[in-house]
């Protein structure tokens, strides 16, 4: 009896002395933030040079921009659409990401303007709104990728959308009001003056659904 009494006072001890050495002890943290230099989404032509716009990240005050990793790279002798993610992280291992979006256009989209309203040609038929974005050859706005019915000012959802051929257009991985939203498999077609992709998001099924302009 007087053995087990020993452990367990032994016990109580040891868990009061933890609590005493923990207790009033807290971390705060300061979480990084990185701001990228330059547009977040751009184009150049097939056979131009990409340069870096550069970015800047911090922890408070304190300048960490030597410490953001990024990953990915631009083949400018392949069109396409070339994502580039630059990761800050803090003193305590809390990172923050950014992404940019380069595309690489050929002569044959840079050519072309494929800017207006598309109508989905299934579904509820939402309208669709793309504008050219800054200029930039083969670059658009798009404000309703899924081809859903938009109220005005309440649910668009605005991405970023390229046209890398005269054939091809795709939206990459990105941020939207939804949650991340992708568009693959895309294709133009002039002579029909229509789009077709599939919507990489949750609360859209895996159906290509096409637009024609209106």
């Amino acid at each position: 009896m007087k053995k087990i009494f020993l452990i367990t006072f032994i016990a109580a001890f040891a868990l009061s002395s933890c609590n005493k050495d923990s207790l009033g002890v807290s971390t705060v943290t300061t979480y990084p933030t990185i701001v990228l230099k330059g547009d977040v989404a751009l184009s150049i032509p097939v056979g131009g040079t990409y340069t870096e716009s550069g970015f800047v990240a911090k922890e408070g005050e304190t300048d960490i921009s030597s410490s953001v990793k990024v990953v990915g790279e631009v083949n400018p002798a392949v069109a396409g659409v070339y994502t580039l993610t630059y990761t800050a992280v803090n003193k305590d291992g809390f990172t923050l990401s950014a992404r940019r979006y380069v595309g690489v256009i050929t002569p044959a989209a840079a050519a072309m303007d494929i800017s207006g309203i598309y109508k989905r040609n299934a579904g509820a038929g939402g309208l669709a709104t793309v504008v050219k974005y800054k200029n930039y050859a083969g670059l658009y706005i798009n404000n309703n990728p899924g081809g859903i019915v938009i109220i005005p000012g309440s649910n668009e959802i605005y991405i970023y959308m390229f046209q890398t051929d005269a054939t091809k257009v795709s939206a990459p991985a990105q941020d939207s009001s939804v949650g991340e939203f992708a568009c693959t498999g895309g294709s133009y077609d002039a002579t029909a003056k229509s789009y077709k992709w599939v919507c990489i998001n949750s609360g859209y099924g895996t159906s290509a659904r096409t637009f024609v302009k209106q």
